[in-house]
Parts: C-alpha cells; structure tokens; sequence
C-alpha cells in the first residue's frame, strides 16, 4: 500500500540509497518544496518519490475544490485502489464455448 504525505518541512526521512534526507537537505536538493505543495510518497520513513501536488492533481483529475489534504487522501485512494480484472480474450471466449460445446454433446450416463 502507498502511504502519501504533504511535505511541511518538520520531519526526517532517510532516501533509498540510505542517506538521511532532513528538511534542510530535502530544500537543498529540491528547491521548489518552498513555493509550492509537494507530496512525499513514503515507505516507512523512507522517501521513495516527491511530486508537486499540482501536478498530481491534473494527473489524478482530482476536483480543484478538494482541500490540498483531502485531494492527497483522493490520490492515495485512486493509487492503491485495485486492478480491475482484465476482460477475456477473444482466444479465451472460444475456447470457452468449444468446451461448453463439448460437455453438451457429451453422452447422458
């Protein structure tokens, strides 16, 4: 499950490559977390990707009315939300009907 959160410049995070990711390294790193509303995809404390919020709105087509933690808890939703089954192939559906085929021509016992 992918947890997201709203990067407010308080808490330490450790990168994948082990490094400690402060707010003062995380600002170094990636300036523009000051200007504008950035979510920090975590595991554990872990940063694993930082995206502007923006940018992950227009992605989602998440409703610009929504609150910046209210669209954060929509993303989260559409992005653990799971796979819909994939339809049958045309190759499945026949082989399908040629063994309901096959069970009605079988023999009554």
């Amino acid at each position: 499950m992918i947890k997201l959160e709203k990067f407010d410049g308080t808490k330490t995070y450790m990168f994948p490559n082990g490094q400690v990711a402060t707010p003062e390294v995380m600002r170094k790193n990636y300036s523009a977390l000051d200007y504008f509303a950035h979510i920090i995809q975590v595991s554990g404390n872990t940063c694993m990707a930082i995206q502007e919020l923006g940018a992950m709105r227009n992605i989602y087509k998440i409703d610009e009315a929504l609150t910046e933690d209210e669209a954060i808890l929509a993303i989260e939703a559409i992005i653990n939300a799971p796979e819909p089954e994939p339809a049958p192939t045309a190759e499945e559906r026949i082989a399908s009907a040629l063994e309901y085929q096959n069970l009605l021509a079988m023999p009554t016992a």
